[in-house]
């Protein structure tokens, strides 16, 4: 694989506490593994504990090593962060294994010694280091490098997913705006303006991490007015937005699609249009908004409507990391699809 950008990337936050109990969950594994598989005899829990104090040693110093060093690997290379890495955990584990030999002579230390030369203990203790840094830093830039890439592929379908123009759309869009110029042209000029605004929004080269909903709701209400040229009253809209969520943040250009598939799958296939309806609210935490749309029958439904419903929960997962969800249901009369995108400090009930 690629060699992440970002040397720190490489690394796990071993600053946290979690990390660092993951740490010496698997130095206390590796202990019980050695004291099961002893050749020595005597009590078995004694030389449990003792390998556990020994390990666990050892495990909290790498940790407070590997945390230094992601601290101040900015202008370090990935390569030299490995490599360093790997080193400090050598060191790491040659101190204190120094230091049990040593303190052995005159502690309990000396049953996990098992009366080997310094020699012997050190060598073995260094090997076994070896072996596994050299695997966790492996699976670390693996991972590291996997990241780099779902990032990567993501990001491509997003900005595939933003830069998308529907040419019937955009056709249809010009074509009401020609006939309305001579007779409306007041109606001309705010269609004009409502596809300048989703052009915009659609062909940003940066578009933001998160935006209010009241922000998205323009959008929304952008595209309705231009579907409206073409639909007339087959198409209307219901709007139930609580005072939190009209300030909940979501990213841009998540909610408008819905409402284009719901016009588009559901009002524009239907002969005598039909409602949709987009509600939204905050709760445990969470910004919830909900689109309906009257259900086509399955004869007439347009390709596509789950495609984008993917490419949504794909966003979704680059920019939350699996704490957004966006689910869908239907029935014989409605088709309904409701995303949940977490919030910070607001709190409010559902409409």
């Amino acid at each position: 694989m690629s060699e992440p950008e970002q040397p720190t990337a490489i690394l796990p936050d071993f600053c946290t506490g979690s990390r660092v109990v993951r740490v010496l969950i698997v130095c206390e594994a590796v202990a019980i593994v050695l004291a099961l598989g002893s050749s020595m005899s005597g009590d078995l829990w004694r030389r449990l504990f003792l390998l556990s104090v020994y390990l666990q040693w050892i495990g909290v110093c790498s940790a407070a090593a590997l945390c230094l060093i992601r601290r101040h690997a900015g202008r370090m290379s990935t390569r030299t962060v490995v490599g360093l890495s790997y080193l400090c955990l050598l060191l790491v584990t040659l101190a204190v294994t120094e230091i049990i030999f040593v303190a052995g002579r005159f502690t309990g230390f000396g049953l996990i010694i098992e009366h080997s030369s310094q020699e012997i203990f050190l060598a073995r203790s260094l090997g076994i280091c070896a072996v596994v840094a050299a695997l966790a830093l492996r699976y670390f830039w693996l991972r590291a490098s996997w990241a780099v890439h779902a990032e990567a592929e993501l990001r491509a379908r997003l900005e595939a997913l933003q830069a998308r123009i529907e040419p019937h759309f955009l056709f249809n869009t010009l074509n009401s705006v020609a006939a309305l110029i001579e007779h409306r042209p007041a109606e001309a000029e705010t269609a004009l303006e409502d596809l300048a605004t989703l052009l915009r929004a659609r062909l940003k080269a940066e578009t933001p991490t998160a935006i209010r909903l009241v922000d998205e709701m323009r959008l929304v209400e952008a595209y309705v007015r231009i579907e409206q040229l073409r639909l007339g009253d087959r198409l209307a809209m219901e709007v139930d937005l609580s005072p939190a969520a009209r300030e909940g943040r979501l990213p841009s250009l998540c909610l408008q699609p819905l409402v284009e598939n719901a016009i588009g799958h559901g009002v524009a296939r239907l002969p005598d249009g039909g409602t949709v309806r987009v509600r939204a609210w905050i709760a445990d935490g969470m910004l919830f908004a909900e689109v309906r749309n009257p259900v086509a029958s399955a004869a007439e439904r347009a390709p596509g409507h789950r495609q984008a419903l993917s490419n949504i929960r794909r966003r979704l997962a680059l920019a939350y990391e699996g704490r957004a969800r966006l689910d869908f249901t239907q029935d014989a009369t409605w088709f309904t699809v409701r995303l949940a995108v977490p919030q910070q400090d607001r709190e409010d009930a559902p409409p």
